[in-house]
């Protein structure tokens, strides 16, 4: 999949595997040792088309990601999810894009924010945040997405970084909508809300926007990750948008994402007649 030419495809086609209105829902699962023929069947494709990295910006956590050392990464977008994978949506879970790459490096760099606390990843793709939220000291995180590809390379990750137990659980429930007004059950028990590089156009954003509001006025941190997409720029959103951290992009992730030299890290916050 050759990154450089293609991530913008890449961004405007991941609604296939981003959050969709009625998409499929099952139920929260704790973290697994993996021993359904299902479950060992998927690890082991995730495991031969990966590589083990840590050539990013948060090198204490090591994930399995598509790399240009993979052949999957040099083959078109829509190649990827044919029988020669076996994936059923393009793999986007084997990058890690650099709003999470940000978001990351700033959970495990303020640490005491998220000690303590129960958290959600939404979008979790690798997992990366959800795990450094769990190495920091969070009580219990949810890593949340509607790919349950995704969500086999987010254990298998966990597992890597000596994440056991049930303090790390996933599910692939369309979650975006739900929450504070609008009882749910694993929403409303989150005091933090993590999201990476979700807000990559504006019809997204139309989405996210009503609901992060809604958490927020119920009390919710929410986190997040971007290094300056239209779904940021080109909305009313950034208007509520507290800067917390910028940093500089390591060269390969700058010319595997389409020349982006920074990423940001914000925090939502209400207007200041709401707060």
């Amino acid at each position: 999949m050759n990154i450089r030419l293609c991530t913008c495809t890449l961004l405007k086609s991941s609604r296939r595997v981003g959050f969709l209105p009625n998409a499929p829902s099952t139920t929260l699962y704790a973290n697994s040792s993996g021993k359904d023929s299902d479950v060992i069947s998927v690890r082991a494709k995730i495991l031969s088309n990966t590589v083990l990295s840590r050539q990013h910006m948060t090198p204490e956590i090591a994930l399995h990601l598509i790399t240009p050392d993979c052949a999957i990464y040099h083959q078109p977008v829509g190649a990827n999810s044919g029988a020669d994978t076996g994936f059923s949506a393009d793999p986007f879970w084997g990058f890690f894009w650099p709003g999470g790459q940000a978001l990351t490096r700033f959970i495990l760099d303020t640490g005491h924010v998220f000690r303590g606390k129960t958290v959600l990843e939404v979008g979790c793709g690798c997992g990366a945040s959800a795990i450094a939220a769990l190495l920091v000291g969070a009580t219990r995180v949810i890593a949340n997405d509607i790919d349950p590809v995704a969500l086999q390379a987010t254990l298998l990750n966990a597992e890597r970084n000596g994440i056991t137990g049930n303090r790390l659980v996933v599910s692939s429930d369309n979650l975006i909508g739900q929450g504070a007004d609008e009882t749910h059950q694993t929403v409303d028990r989150c005091e933090v809300v993590l999201i990476g590089d979700l807000f990559y156009d504006t019809e997204i954003a139309a989405d996210l926007h009503p609901w992060i509001q809604r958490l927020a006025r119920a009390g919710v941190e929410i986190y997040i990750g971007d290094p300056g997409r239209h779904g940021i720029t080109e909305t009313g959103v950034l208007s509520q948008m507290e800067l917390r951290a910028r940093y500089e992009l390591p060269a390969n992730v700058c010319l595997e994402n389409s020349g982006f030299s920074h990423a940001n890290v914000w925090q939502f916050r209400l207007p200041s007649d709401e707060a």
